[in-house]
């Protein structure tokens, strides 16, 4: 009776856990901040590590452009890479060009940014970008 017993536990969890892995949508949280550099006295781009549920996704980090008071929470990124090493090429009016050597995930070019004021202010983003293996 005990065999039995533990049979049906035994396939009750694997159930459960089979479910659990179908069903549990993946998340990705931000770890470390990996760089916060100025673009002018009102804006500012930052990038963290991600730290994801989706084996698949590996590392990668999300890059974001915000003005200088703004947090990341409720604010997409604007680029997904595995590059903790982007480089910034050039500012020019709202324009920024940016160097990236990696998997490129997702990619944003057209921002519309919000301002300590309220008001936000549309950016065009170019990037440069070469898969180094």
């Amino acid at each position: 009776m005990s065999k039995l017993k533990l049979s049906i536990a035994l396939l009750i969890i694997a159930v459960c856990a089979l479910f659990a892995y179908v069903f549990i949508p993946t998340h990705v949280r931000l770890g470390s901040e990996i760089i916060n550099k100025p673009i002018n006295d009102q804006y500012r781009l930052v990038g963290y590590k991600a730290i994801s549920t989706e084996p698949k996704d590996g590392k990668l980090n999300h890059y974001f452009l915000l003005s200088t008071n703004q947090t990341t929470e409720g604010n997409e990124p604007f680029l997904i890479s595995s590059d903790p090493f982007i480089k910034i090429i050039e500012i020019k009016d709202n324009k920024l060009t940016l160097s990236v050597k990696g998997r490129v995930k997702h990619f944003d070019n057209d921002l519309w940014v919000e301002k300590a004021d309220g008001k936000v202010e549309h950016w065009l983003i170019s990037a440069n970008i070469r898969f180094v293996r």
